[in-house]
């Protein structure tokens, strides 16, 4: 992931095991979280836009739920619900990718492994195009 966030860095913040709240129930820590560059530098986290959370014990439908709900705070905290945020639960091996936009949220049937990396690539490339034509 990080191979891919190299060619976005300029735009996007990079974060791991960055907390975020929209209150007491929507709130969560995903393991990474790309978010909006602040203009104040690296200590804000401006508007999450892709969070990535762990399955574990490759329990993916757990894991869609921690980031399903970390979804919907960061949709929040963003205060525009037209600005899809993305989803991904991967457990190392196997990567999966979901959308939240407006009130619909919608995931690959299949998922992405590392034993092919460049449609996993492909796939992560599209997530941050995806993101930076939302945010144009």
């Amino acid at each position: 992931m990080r191979e891919v966030y190299k060619r976005y860095h300029d735009k996007y913040s990079f974060w791991i095991q960055k907390s975020i709240a929209y209150n007491d129930k929507l709130n969560g820590t995903p393991d990474y979280i790309i978010a909006t560059r602040s203009a104040l530098g690296k200590t804000v986290l401006e508007l999450p836009l892709v969070v990535v959370v762990e399955a574990k014990e490759n329990d993916f439908e757990q894991g869609w739920g921690q980031c399903l709900a970390e979804l919907v705070a960061a949709q929040r905290i963003n205060s525009n619900a037209s600005i899809p945020v993305y989803g991904i639960v991967t457990d190392g091996e196997l990567w999966k990718f979901g959308k939240l936009a407006g009130d619909t949220f919608s995931s690959n049937i299949e998922g992405y492994t590392v034993a092919d990396l460049a449609k996993l690539f492909g796939a992560l490339n599209f997530v941050f195009q995806s993101v930076a034509s939302a945010t144009a």
